[in-house]
């Protein structure tokens, strides 16, 4: 139990370092307002709040009818990402004239996205979170799996790998947001679909693993975290090529 309790305050800590240090870093050395931080935050508010309901709509009730698992992940990371990348396209068309989005600003949109949900998940019982849904068994054998851990096993599955997925997720939400971005500047609307494509696999590949209880064995664990770092670093590749034309605009 001790030793529990020291695993999850390291972890802790560290998630808290990684939220809030790069927010500082943009906010007092490159300056960017506050503003950008809570936009952020706010259109991942507004996209969550939809897509839940989405899911308890569209996906909760195709579960019960036994449709193909591919079609079911496929089909939450589709709603997952419409209404989180909306929610941000939105906020930024009504703010562009209120707010001045560059380079800098649009990253830590995405930032303040990362941040906040590592605060969420950092104060909220995640098991309560899942209560009720489809996936709250797989979660169960997933936190029994990994409160089993013991010697290096415990810090490498519940401080490492919880670090890296944060950090990855994180990539993910800037360069998505970033594709948004670069989407409204171009007037083409490759960028979103690129991004809208990353969410269906990124989302749509946790939603497998968990449902298919893969992600509470060490080698599904593994997988899917090995997938989503190869996923973030060909987004964030994507999304620099295509801003860099535009590195130096204000929308």
């Amino acid at each position: 139990m001790e030793n529990r309790r020291i695993t999850n305050y390291l972890q802790k800590t560290i998630l808290i370092l990684i939220a809030t240090l790069p927010l500082l870093y943009f906010n007092q050395i490159k300056n960017v307002p506050l503003k950008a931080f809570i936009l952020g935050a706010g259109s991942w508010g507004f996209g969550c709040i939809f897509k839940i309901l989405a899911h308890q709509i569209v996906i909760v009730p195709l579960h019960k009818k036994n449709i193909s698992l591919f079609f079911s992940a496929f089909l939450n990371g589709l709603l997952s990402g419409i209404f989180e990348l909306l929610a941000a396209y939105i906020i930024i068309l009504l703010m562009k004239d209120k707010f001045a989005f560059d380079f800098n600003a649009i990253i830590s949109f995405g930032l303040a996205i990362g941040a906040f949900e590592i605060f969420v998940v950092i104060q909220s019982n995640a098991n309560n979170l899942l209560k009720g849904t489809s996936l709250e068994k797989s979660f169960d054998k997933l936190i029994e799996s990994l409160e089993n851990m013991q010697g290096i096993d415990n810090y490498i599955f519940n401080v490492l790998f919880p670090v890296i997925e944060r950090i990855v997720v994180t990539f993910i939400h800037i360069s998505t947001r970033g594709l948004i971005f670069v989407t409204i500047i171009a007037g083409s609307i490759i960028p979103a679909l690129i991004a809208l494509g990353v969410f269906i696999i990124a989302d749509g590949l946790g939603y497998y693993y968990h449902i298919s209880e893969k992600l509470s064995t060490r080698k599904g664990y593994i997988q899917v975290h090995e997938y989503l770092f190869i996923l973030s670093v060909i987004s964030t590749i994507i999304f620099l090529v295509l801003i860099n034309p535009y590195r130096n605009y204000i929308l």
